[in-house]
């Protein structure tokens, strides 16, 4: 818990993973309700998501979690940083009186409709409200945004991305899904097919989408280029390290040259579109002339890059 602040505040609480556009809802309430009673903004939000906490998932954000605090920063005065320890034994009404009415000073809590908060989820929408109207604290609970027929959910989410629906994800949540990692020597297979990749370290933390190959665009430093991203463990070779590899189109990136000057750098790739599925191959030649055929098509259907980074 950072210092205490003397001021009053509005608290918007959750693990806000992806800040998609239920979470955008929430915040421009937050913002609303704040700005009436000149209160400072604070985005209560777990690190890691509780409910897989529970379940010992350890893999399964939507942004790693220095990006979703960079991204709520833009909404808030202050990222109250809390992990599922922090409160899972806490009883309902302690979090509500020490954590949220006197050492965060709420003076307005926004939160979703279906929020449980407190050991064993126990506390709900009405015990909180029950407590904060004897102090005077406004509650303010905010009902899901539907699109296409279903709520806006993390889980939802989590659920398309895992089957590599990423055109589905990016309507939820309002942008493309990304990812973004630091350019790692790989073993310059790519290039040996006439293809050259930069390998990405992605945070270990965070859900990959489905194994295949994706259409994407991505930016690093002031530079951006379309190209292709293959997610999978390179059957074809009887690889068994899981790859993130990303092709950039010649006419944008350059020669091979270039791909080595990545080295170091951070790239921030925005998934468009899943072309196809990892498969094994019966030889390396069979392999190139996919991707051969994955290129064309790419070239054919690529969006152009209208949208810039998010992040780099």
């Amino acid at each position: 818990m950072s210092k205490a602040s003397k001021r009053r505040s509005a608290i918007a609480i959750g693990t806000f993973d992806g800040v998609h556009r239920g979470h955008q809802r929430i915040l421009q309430q937050l913002n609303e309700e704040a700005r009436s009673e000149h209160l400072e903004r604070i985005a209560y939000a777990f690190v890691f998501p509780p409910r897989l906490a529970v379940r010992g998932e350890t893999r399964g954000l939507l942004l790693p979690e220095a990006l979703k605090v960079k991204l709520l920063s833009q909404y808030v005065d202050r990222v109250e940083r809390a992990t599922f320890e922090d409160v899972s034994n806490i009883a309902p009404e302690e979090f509500v009186t020490r954590v949220l009415l006197e050492e965060l000073r709420a003076r307005a809590i926004v939160v979703g409709e279906n929020f449980r908060f407190g050991r064993g989820r126990a506390g709900d929408i009405s015990l909180l409200r029950e407590i904060c109207e004897k102090e005077s604290v406004s509650i303010v609970a905010i009902p899901p945004v539907i699109v296409d027929g279903g709520p806006v959910s993390s889980t939802r989410i989590r659920r398309l991305i895992a089957e590599g629906n990423v055109e589905a994800v990016s309507v939820l949540l309002g942008r493309p899904p990304l990812l973004i990692g630091a350019v790692i020597r790989g073993d310059r297979l790519g290039s040996a097919l006439g293809y050259p990749t930069a390998n990405l370290s992605i945070d270990p933390r965070v859900l990959l989408p489905r194994d295949g190959i994706y259409l994407v665009n991505a930016f690093w430093d002031t530079r951006r280029s379309r190209g292709l991203l293959y997610l999978g463990t390179r059957p074809t070779v009887h690889g068994t390290e899981h790859r993130c590899e990303v092709y950039l189109f010649a006419e944008t990136q350059g020669s091979e040259s270039a791909v080595g000057d990545l080295y170091g750098k951070t790239l921030e790739v925005h998934l468009q579109q899943k072309l196809r599925d990892d498969r094994h191959f019966s030889n390396i030649l069979d392999l190139r002339k996919q991707i051969e055929r994955d290129v064309e098509q790419a070239r054919d259907i690529a969006p152009t890059l209208s949208q810039g980074p998010i992040f780099t």
